[in-house]
């Protein structure tokens, strides 16, 4: 029996349920809000928190949105779209696609409109981060980069911590 390969987005989704998303060998079942913005990608919330003199807080966050982009020369890709978060977990009016630095309103392929949206349990999200910063007891700026499972649970994928060499 051969192996099949999904070699896109959509012929992964064909192959497992409809709202579920591939990262890090596990199938992470993303919130049904997330879903309806992007169904082909773990869209993820990146949150900064800043800490001084032993007090933590929020200092931006944004929704990163998967999408598919059409490349002439290349095969399609999975590019992604950033939209800015309030401290509240409202979305903005606008995004950027990621790939052009064009401002958009919606998303391209699920024409889903980011004014007036909010996502679901910011605050339990943005406590999350708050939390593993106290505890790292560092002072500076950590990145939080989460995933919001179909519960409701954050999932934490990554940090970047404002020592940490990029090259």
């Amino acid at each position: 029996m051969s192996e099949e390969k999904l070699t896109n987005a959509f012929q992964f989704e064909r192959a497992m349920s409809r709202d579920a998303c591939y990262m890090n060998d596990k199938l992470i079942q993303q919130h049904s809000f997330l879903n309806k913005i992007y169904p082909y990608a773990l869209n993820t919330i990146n949150l900064v928190t800043y800490c001084e003199d032993h007090t933590v807080s929020l200092l931006s966050a944004s929704l990163e949105i998967g999408r598919i982009h059409k490349n002439t020369e290349f095969a399609n890709r999975i590019s992604e779209i950033s939209c800015g978060l309030d401290h509240e977990g409202n979305l903005k009016s606008y995004a950027y696609d990621l790939t052009t630095l064009h401002k958009i309103y919606k998303h391209p392929q699920t024409r889903f409109v980011f004014e007036g949206s909010k996502i679901p349990h910011f605050n339990q999200l943005k406590s999350f981060a708050i939390q593993l910063h106290s505890e790292n007891k560092t002072n500076g700026v950590i990145s939080w980069k989460m995933a919001l499972d179909s519960e409701g649970q954050a999932i934490l994928l990554t940090t970047l911590m404002e020592n940490d060499n990029l090259l």
